[in-house]
């Protein structure tokens, strides 16, 4: 992960690898991402039977619905600004906070991903 560019697409395709499977057994959700400013601005991210699959655009029908600018998103994932501040601060809008808190809790961050994970 430490040789990831700190760029959207790539940072979205490193989803199923940074996935805490002990977190989402027996949990399905499909979330829509909505990254203003992007190169590629929609993604679909779904969990389920205990794997990750991340999919440009938008599919399916989602248990959340996620909006931000490529900056607030760079910036959560690397480490640089606290989503929780971001969202209390209007930076991200989400269309169902449980849903996103356990967005949160089931992957690892991108700047925190175990060195033999």
């Amino acid at each position: 992960m430490r040789d990831t560019p700190a760029e959207v697409d790539a940072i979205f395709r490193t989803l199923p690898a940074r996935l805490r499977v002990d977190r989402v057994e027996g949990y399905r959700g499909v979330f829509h991402f909505e990254i203003r400013e992007s190169a590629t601005p929609a993604w679909t991210v779904t969990i389920a039977d205990g794997a990750c699959t991340v999919d440009a655009g938008l599919h399916g029908e989602p248990s959340c619905n996620v909006t931000m600018d490529e900056t607030t998103f760079l910036n959560i994932e690397t480490g640089r600004q606290n989503p929780m501040m971001a969202f209390v601060k209007g930076r991200i809008r989400v269309t169902n906070v449980g849903q996103m808190r356990r967005y949160e809790r089931a992957f690892y961050r991108f700047h925190d991903v175990p060195d033999d994970g």
